[in-house]
């Protein structure tokens, strides 16, 4: 996704553009709600939306949406996969699966005993091993993407940054 870049070098906005299609009559309707609400109609757009997050419940103790996004949100992408793999499982698409299995069968990203073996409990998840090896892990996981089964990344294919 991304980001518009603004018109001061080195600085990105902090909104996304996203193109939609709907129906005549609801773009009918939010140009009313527009004009009732004094707001454009990118602004009733997202209000109607931010509405929708905060009634949209979840599997994790009927809390909303919005109350989960809060604990998953980073503009961090590797850091936001793990967060979401970690707090809202059931919402991983199938490549975002495979990315996260594969960071679970991977001892590089977790707390390593002196026996060599490692536990994968969430709280010995190293994220700074994963923000930095990301790039590494992506190509692993696209590089095996047609494997029937998940191909744990060995520690000396990841190149920290």
């Amino acid at each position: 996704m991304a980001t518009k870049t603004s018109k001061r070098t080195g600085e990105t906005s902090t909104t996304v553009a996203v193109g939609i299609r709907i129906d005549p009559k609801i773009k009918f309707a939010l140009d009313i709600m527009g004009r009732l609400q004094k707001r454009s109609l990118t602004a009733v757009i997202e209000w109607a939306i931010s509405q929708a997050i905060d009634q949209q419940s979840t599997d994790v103790n009927g809390t909303s949406l919005s109350t989960v996004l809060d604990s998953v949100w980073s503009t961090d992408e590797s850091v936001r996969l793990v967060m979401l793999a970690i707090n809202l499982p059931e919402a991983l698409t199938y490549d975002e699966l495979r990315i996260w299995e594969t960071i679970k069968a991977s001892s590089y990203f977790w707390l390593n005993y002196p026996d060599g073996t490692f536990s994968n409990r969430h709280d010995d998840l190293s994220l700074s091993s994963v923000r930095s090896g990301w790039r590494d892990l992506l190509e692993h996981v696209e590089k095996h993407r047609n494997s029937a089964t998940i191909v744990p990344i060995r520690d000396e294919d990841i190149i920290p940054f």
